[in-house]
């Protein structure tokens, strides 16, 4: 276990360190402190599962969009990244990808 967390710690720092420049100005996005994923707030006006078709046939990256978890189906600009499976090399890529996505 202890492992694990290590490990997740160093991928989350990882995809921590990439956002201010990966995503548009004015998001904002949590700093877990345990779990496997970072929640991000997109700018208003932004769709986040109107983004996944494209994010993903062009680009070759997935994300979960965040209104699924609201229970007023708010949350249209939101997303939650998953830092716990790739590689810190495939979230520097996957990152970069999703910045591509997101112009």
């Amino acid at each position: 276990m202890a492992r694990s967390c290590d490990s997740y710690r160093v991928k989350r720092d990882v995809m921590l360190s990439l956002m201010a420049r990966t995503l548009p100005e004015g998001s904002r996005w949590s700093e877990p402190e345990g779990g496997m994923f970072v929640w991000v707030t997109l700018p208003e006006g932004m769709d986040a599962a109107a983004i996944l078709p494209r994010a993903v046939a062009d680009h070759g990256i997935a994300f979960v969009p965040g209104h699924a978890f609201h229970a007023d189906r708010r949350g249209r600009n939101t997303m939650r990244l998953s830092f716990s499976l790739p590689s810190t090399d495939d979230i520097v890529e996957g990152m970069r990808r999703l910045q591509a996505a997101l112009r």
